[in-house]
This record gives structure tokens, C-alpha cells and sequence, in this order.
């Protein structure tokens, strides 16, 4: 998206996610272990973390949609499916 389509919006970047602790989703990626090569992460943790906000119980395919468009280059996407699944979880837990 161009910056000037942002203008008078709120953007939440990858750093600004989880300002006093990890954010759910962030916590589920590393538990299921999903990181390697950081390329798709910024990306991947923002879309997860805003379809938690719409959808406390996704599917795979409200993940697939929520996903489209993102390339993981380690192919990780078992492991990033099973963290999203995690998040949802914890946050119904909460």
C-alpha cells in the first residue's frame, strides 16, 4: 500500500505490536518454532495478529485468505498455520 494511503490512519508496524510484552501471535511463532529466515515475518505476524482481531476461532481457510499474498521462503506454512491456531487459542483462553 503506498504511504500516502496511510494518511490519517493508525499503522501498527511489526515493532509496535507488542510494546510490554510479545503480543499472542508473536509467542505462538516462536513456540511453534517458525521463524528461520525472518523474510515473511513482519508480514505473516501483522496479517495473523489482524485476523485474530476479526476472528477469535479461525479456520484454514479464514488463514489461507488472511495469508494470501505472503510468501514464506522456508516454507513454513504448517508451522505458521499450527501458530496462528495457538494464538487463537490462548486468546480465548485469556
Amino acid at each position: 500500500m503506498p504511504l500516502a494511503k496511510s494518511a490519517a490512519r493508525s499503522v501498527t508496524t511489526i515493532e509496535g505490536l507488542g510494546i510490554d510484552e510479545d503480543h499472542l501471535v508473536q509467542q505462538a511463532w516462536i513456540e511453534e518454532d517458525v521463524p528461520q529466515c525472518g523474510y515473511c515475518q513482519p508480514g505473516m505476524i501483522l496479517s495473523a495478529s489482524s485476523l485474530l482481531a476479526r476472528s477469535s476461532a479461525p479456520t484454514d481457510e479464514d488463514i489461507n485468505q488472511a495469508l494470501a499474498g505472503h510468501i514464506c521462503r522456508c516454507g513454513t506454512y504448517p508451522r505458521i498455520r499450527r501458530a496462528i491456531h495457538r494464538a487463537a487459542e490462548a486468546a480465548r483462553n485469556r
